[in-house]
């Protein structure tokens, strides 16, 4: 009963979290029939106001993103990225299984249980991530353009400012993948984010 408790309570700060976020799973409208290859919207010529809450969804999960290039490839990278999402939920420097697990569900899809190979040269407590103390960028993204692939996916393309623990700013480009899922709270998953710099957030107990 508990846990189920934190893990709806932790839904719902995801939710929060990403305030300005909708949970409708409304997509983009298709074009006519005229067009027989996929569907580029672009901000300039993009003014339905479903485009433009899919937008908002969109560029909002981008913006509460830490995960890019490999990361998705490695269960440790994910997680201990995905924890920088989740500080303002941190308690003593660990944050709760249940949240961490929710949170890569909603925002990539991702079902990880088992954190006993997670961290495992670092500081351990039962039911809780270990936060590791160290540097990471922040990544402010901005629409270039979003392409519906006509199978329940987007590609995103952004502008993306990248701020660095040393503070200095990188400025590059992004391309992601957004897959629809229901099963989400944001009735989206992040499947795929490359940015052409890599950027890499260190980890080191």
């Amino acid at each position: 009963m508990r846990k189920n408790v934190i893990s709806a309570l932790s839904v719902l700060l995801c939710v929060c979290f990403l305030s300005f976020m909708g949970v409708s799973g409304a997509g983009i409208s298709n074009n006519t029939a005229e067009n027989k290859n996929t569907d580029v919207v672009t901000v300039a010529n993009n003014n339905t106001a479903s485009n433009k809450v899919l937008e908002t969804r969109f560029l909002n999960m981008l913006n509460h993103s830490f995960v890019y290039n490999d990361d998705f490839q490695n269960d440790q990278t994910l997680v201990n990225n995905s924890v920088l999402g989740l500080l303002n939920l941190a308690e003593d420097g660990f944050v709760n299984e249940n949240y961490v697990t929710d949170y890569i569900f909603n925002m990539y899809g991702i079902k990880i249980s088992d954190f006993g190979n997670i961290n495992t040269d670092c500081e351990q407590k039962d039911g809780y991530v270990y936060i590791i103390p160290r540097g990471y960028s922040e990544y402010k993204h901005t629409f270039l353009s979003v392409t519906d692939n006509n199978d329940g996916s987007y590609t995103v393309v952004t502008d993306v400012e990248i701020s660095l623990d040393d503070g200095s700013v990188i400025k590059d480009m992004a391309t992601t993948v957004f897959l629809k899922n229901n099963d989400s709270q944001f009735g989206y998953n992040i499947v795929y984010s490359e940015i052409g710099t890599v950027t890499e957030n260190t980890v080191d107990c």
